[in-house]
């Protein structure tokens, strides 16, 4: 504790370098992401989508994210690359969080489980908002730990925890969840019944101040979108729905948080000092799984990353205090503290260097790598579309009206190229073919398509005049892109018979 005292800020600069080494490596190594596209897309057309932000309750992530996409480079890295700030972000939360405590080398610990955390891992490389949610739930989680334990607690303390809550709700609605942490801090951490009252008190400046720039935002249906995702509205289908949800967040917890790591935090029940401070953080932990589970339709893991701070934090102070447990104890915390370490080291390495080798949730394995939301042969068909573009002369691509990331990589990629415009059509609608034909008498054609939209479309049998251009196989399942094409005028391009791997 000590040395962690005396050289604070070199322990927190080492800690934040080792997060860089781990996180900075592969950061492209998975492919763009079907919701990774819709954020970036909309981010290059910002403000003119601004409308579907609104709707889809994810204000601010997409806000800044307008601002990156605008520098001269990848789009996907700057996306990704601010993810990994946010993650780092999340590692002073933590220690700021142990600082608060009066045990700062918990909240370095807890940074360093950070590091090691497969769920982490994976998050923080993706250019969507679950790593700015996780970073903003680490600092509401540190603001409210001091408005619990401060010795006298004013307006404005409660007015800050709700303006982090607030700023949580406009990067993700279900950030405002996170109003639960302070009204657990305020209900376990004071000592008296008079204190835990006055701060109860407090919290509806808290409560006022999360919620008033969400409702100015609400009369233009802010989160909307998210109900599709709330089961909770078929009650009687939800509470059989909860076990099944339940049985996928421990199932989850074990393996991204990991289990050995969530071992280790029971042991600082066991101490009288740090007995309060672990019990808030692994009830606020467990709360957060049990509302997800509770209201979830369908459930992510990436949705419970607001509940590892907490999660965290309290294996940190148990990893801090196992110096003073007995010696047989102190050698089964070292070996669930090793065990932590290297799962969380293998995992890291196998993700950065091959992704689909990382041993990933089977839910994350197939919307990541294997689904039509995985971009394998993404840069393939751009390389193609150009290319046609260049030989063949200017082009529509035409777009479906449910757009995937094969229709929206496209979007974000090739829209420098004066030769290649972008149009949708409604391929379910009986005279689609019609309107195909109607644009190539101007313009060559070509449709991206994965092989779920090839045969939910019938793509063969209703579009005769379209020519199959080029296939690109997932090599991780079955999914496959498909280009086609028909020429202006009705002219037929070369078929190519061969399949890209």
């Amino acid at each position: 504790m000590s040395v962690v005292l005396r050289h604070r800020w070199i322990v927190l600069f080492l800690t934040g370098a080792i997060y860089l080494f781990a996180r900075l490596p592969g950061l492209l190594a998975l492919p763009l992401f079907n919701d990774e596209a819709i954020y970036l897309v909309r981010a290059q057309r910002f403000p003119a989508e601004l409308q579907f932000t609104i709707h889809d309750g994810k204000f601010i992530h997409e806000l800044l994210l307008a601002i990156l996409v605008g520098l001269p480079w990848d789009p996907l890295l700057a996306g990704r690359l601010f993810s990994v700030i946010c993650g780092l972000l999340t590692i002073v939360a933590l220690w700021t969080g142990g600082r608060i405590i009066g045990n700062e080398a918990s909240g370095i610990a807890a940074g360093l489980f950070y590091v090691c955390s497969p769920l982490a891992a994976v998050h923080d490389r993706l250019a969507i908002p679950d790593a700015m949610l996780g970073c903003l739930a680490g600092f509401v989680l540190a603001a409210s730990l001091r408005f619990g334990s401060m010795p006298h607690p004013q307006r404005r303390d409660a007015a800050g925890v709700g303006a982090l809550i607030a700023l949580a709700g406009l990067v993700k609605l279900p950030g405002l969840f996170l109003f639960a942490i302070p009204v657990l801090a305020a209900l376990l951490l004071p000592a008296t019944r008079a204190e835990r009252r006055r701060r109860a008190g407090l919290l509806r400046t808290t409560l006022i101040i999360a919620l008033i720039a969400l409702a100015a935002l609400a009369p233009f249906n802010y989160g909307g979108a998210e109900s599709r995702k709330v089961g909770a509205l078929d009650l009687a289908q939800q509470i059989g729905r909860f076990s099944s949800n339940l049985a996928l967040a421990g199932e989850w917890l074990a393996l991204t948080l990991p289990l050995p790591l969530a071992l280790l935090a029971l042991f600082g029940l066991r101490a009288a000092t740090t007995r309060r401070h672990v019990a808030l953080l692994l009830i606020t932990g467990g709360l957060l799984h049990l509302v997800f589970a509770a209201l979830g339709s369908v459930i992510y893991p990436r949705y419970f990353l607001p509940a590892w701070p907490s999660l965290l934090l309290a294996a940190g102070i148990s990893a801090a205090e196992l110096r003073h447990e007995r010696a047989i104890m102190r050698r089964i915390g070292l070996a669930l503290l090793a065990a932590t370490i290297a799962w969380g080291g293998y995992f890291t390495v196998e993700y950065a260097r091959h992704p689909a080798r990382a041993p990933l949730a089977a839910i994350d394995r197939r919307q990541y790598i294997e689904a039509w939301t995985a971009g394998y042969g993404l840069p393939e068909l751009y390389a193609t579309l150009r290319a046609e573009a260049a030989q063949a002369g200017p082009m529509t691509l035409v777009s479906p009206v449910h757009e995937r990331v094969v229709h929206i990589g496209p979007m974000i990629y090739l829209s420098d190229d004066p030769l290649i415009q972008h149009t949708t059509v409604d391929l379910r609608d009986p005279d689609a073919a019609a309107q195909l034909s109607a644009l190539a008498v101007h313009r060559n054609i070509y449709l991206a398509l994965d092989a779920d939209e090839v045969q939910a479309f019938d793509i063969e049998r209703r579009f005769p005049d379209l020519v199959h251009i080029q296939a690109w196989h997932n090599p991780y399942s079955t999914m496959t892109l498909h280009l086609y094409a028909t020429r202006k005028n009705g002219q037929h391009p070369e078929r190519a018979p061969t399949l890209r791997r």
